[in-house]
């Protein structure tokens, strides 16, 4: 299973926070040397950046497919989080001492055997049916007190609209979320 150590998660917030100065002081992509990076920085992982102001969120972005190395996911989400959050305007150079920055990391996907393998609140959910997808975070079952199979059937049908009868048909992968 995929972890980070503290010193890990560090180096990320840091890239993160360089990579929002970067764009809303100077308009600019932060160039990182990918060869002084740690190997786990370079595995193709999905990511979100989320951005709060004195508590508050003030930005949210991310990518759950790992199409990219994980370091760039951390460089496009943490801009995106402050400049393309339809939700809010874009991040003020005023507001960069107040604020903060939270990483969710996605571990690799895993197939599960059945509905039975997902542990409420550790496990976020993957499903597929023929053209159909969708995926639920981890806290989403916390949240909303779901039990696993509320979790799974709601993720099949409401948001990957899965036909109700094809659920059981439905392919099933769990990841975690690290969270930092």
């Amino acid at each position: 299973m995929f972890t980070l150590t503290d010193e890990e998660k560090q180096a990320l917030k840091e890239l993160a926070k360089l990579s929002l100065y970067e764009a809303v002081l100077h308009n600019k992509r932060v160039q990182i040397d990918a060869d002084k990076l740690p190997d786990k920085f370079k595995q193709h992982l999905g990511a979100f950046v989320t951005l709060h102001k004195d508590g508050r969120l003030r930005g949210c972005i991310g990518r759950f497919e790992p199409d990219q190395p994980l370091y760039e996911v951390i460089i496009d989400m943490a801009i995106s989080a402050s400049r393309y959050d339809n939700r809010f305007t874009p991040v003020t150079p005023d507001e960069l001492d107040h604020i903060d920055i939270e990483i969710s990391v996605l571990t690799p996907r895993v197939r599960a055997n059945s509905v039975d393998d997902i542990v409420v609140g550790k496990h976020g959910i993957y499903v597929v049916y023929e053209n159909y997808s969708g995926t639920y975070l981890p806290q989403v079952a916390t949240d909303m007190g779901w039990s696993k199979e509320e979790f799974f059937r709601s993720c099949c049908e409401e948001k990957a609209g899965i036909p109700p009868q094809h659920c059981k048909d439905a392919e099933l992968y769990l990841y975690e979320a690290i969270v930092f």
